[in-house]
């Protein structure tokens, strides 16, 4: 059965806790068979300590594939793009230069807040943030080149902190937007693992997000981890798939059968 993880992080990003060799070795031990070490790429101020020294990188990426390829496991570089529509000319210049597996698009700031800080919430009506964030999203989804769109619910865990889990219906007017720009791209959309189990949970809007992206003529949905520590690699991913086939999906996609491998 082939099993994957398409969002992991490394000591190439400072929020990483494990070198890559380390992240293939748990990625096995785990089951994996296919992973992409994807690590931060940031150009907002204040964030650019978040810029890897891509050189090493992909040198530890061929070390990874030469050891742990003819055990089964297949390494796919990557690179997490922090609001590349905001920063277009880094973002294209960035990917001229360096040839990805697999890119992910990634919304981390609104409105000059990190959306894990709830503080982005103060004052305002949490579905006016929500629907600013929604179409930050719809914007990258149209006008930056990348592969997945990563945890798109991201924001739910500071407004739930604040406000309570989201209702499907009032989100439904600013997420479809997202979903069909993704669809026309041909984007796939992330089921980031992280929050599955939180409590307060909003998996029922998880469901309904991945019904309209099916209705939307979806490019598939991916289960990832989103891991900081190898302990996290593939975490709630039996959650992550019940998830799915409550939507209707059969199973997760697959970016390896996508992507040129070296």
């Amino acid at each position: 059965m082939i099993r994957t993880d398409y969002h992991i992080h490394s000591t190439h990003s400072p929020d990483g806790h494990n070198t890559p060799a380390e992240i293939c070795r748990q990625a096995l031990a785990q089951g994996m068979t296919e992973i992409a070490i994807t690590d931060h790429m940031e150009w907002k101020p204040g964030a650019r300590h978040m810029q890897p020294d891509f050189d090493r990188y992909f040198a530890d990426l061929a070390a990874c594939r030469d050891e742990f390829g003819p055990a089964g496991l297949t390494v796919l570089s990557g690179v997490e793009l922090g609001n590349p529509h905001e920063y277009a000319a880094e973002a294209d210049a960035l990917l001229a230069a360096r040839s990805f597996d697999v890119v992910i698009g990634s919304i981390h700031w609104l409105d000059g807040w990190n959306i894990h800080d709830a503080r982005c919430f103060d004052g305002r009506d949490p579905y006016a943030v929500y629907t600013a964030y929604f179409a930050s999203m719809a914007a990258m989804a149209r006008d930056a080149d990348f592969d997945l769109v990563a945890h798109f619910d991201r924001i739910f865990w500071a407004g739930s902190s604040r406000h309570g889990p989201p209702r499907p219906e009032r989100l439904e007017p600013a997420v479809r937007p997202v979903l069909e720009a993704m669809a026309d791209r041909g984007r796939v959309l992330e089921l980031n693992g992280r929050f599955l189990t939180h409590d307060p949970g909003w998996n029922d809007t998880l469901v309904a997000v991945m019904g309209w992206f099916r209705e939307a003529g979806d490019a598939g949905v991916v289960i990832n981890s989103d891991a900081h520590r190898v302990s996290e690699i593939g975490r709630n991913r039996e959650v992550g798939v019940a998830l799915l086939a409550e939507a209707g999906f059969e199973e997760p996609a697959r970016l390896g059968v996508l992507v040129t491998l070296p």
